[in-house]
């Protein structure tokens, strides 16, 4: 009889430690991939990447899907990474973000460099790159389910300054 009263606890608990589980892992994920790209752009002129901006936006961009283990051709819609970079010291000055966000297909879709750093992302001052990833999950458990959104934010040091 009081095995029959705890068992839908336990599940419930179990189900929502799983998906607990899920929803860590997915954050992870976002972070990592947040936080390598930016390591890996900080050091990253834009002569390095062809000399132009809208390039080194979008190569920065795929290596945060990469780190983050998102297959840009399938992933959940509403997956976003914005990359900025704002480099006022440069030659000639940097100011712009680029928007990559997953259509109801599920496939990435870039954005043209926009001005200005990541919406709604904290800034600094001086030369910095951003990168943001947006990841939704699906938190399951007994009584139901909701679509959450775990966020993965990086901000460094933009020292690959080009005074070309």
């Amino acid at each position: 009889m009081e095995f029959g009263l705890l068992l839908p606890l336990f599940v419930m608990l179990t189900l929502g430690t799983i998906s607990a589980g899920f929803a860590f892992h997915a954050w992870l994920g976002a972070t990592q991939g947040a936080q390598e790209s930016s390591r890996f752009a900080a050091t990253l002129s834009i002569d390095a990447s062809g000399g132009s901006t809208t390039t080194w936006l979008t190569e920065v961009g795929a290596r945060a899907l990469a780190a983050a283990d998102i297959n840009p051709a399938a992933t959940d819609p509403g997956t976003s990474v914005c990359v900025a970079v704002v480099s006022p010291t440069n030659v000639p000055p940097l100011n712009s973000h680029m928007m990559m966000v997953a259509d109801s297909s599920g496939v990435m879709v870039p954005s043209a460099a926009l001005a200005g750093s990541c919406p709604g992302a904290a800034t600094s001052t001086g030369d910095f790159v951003q990168t943001n990833v947006d990841r939704p999950v699906d938190f399951n458990y007994l009584l139901g389910s909701a679509k959450i959104t775990v966020t993965g934010k990086s901000l460094s040091r933009y020292e690959a300054v080009s005074l070309s």
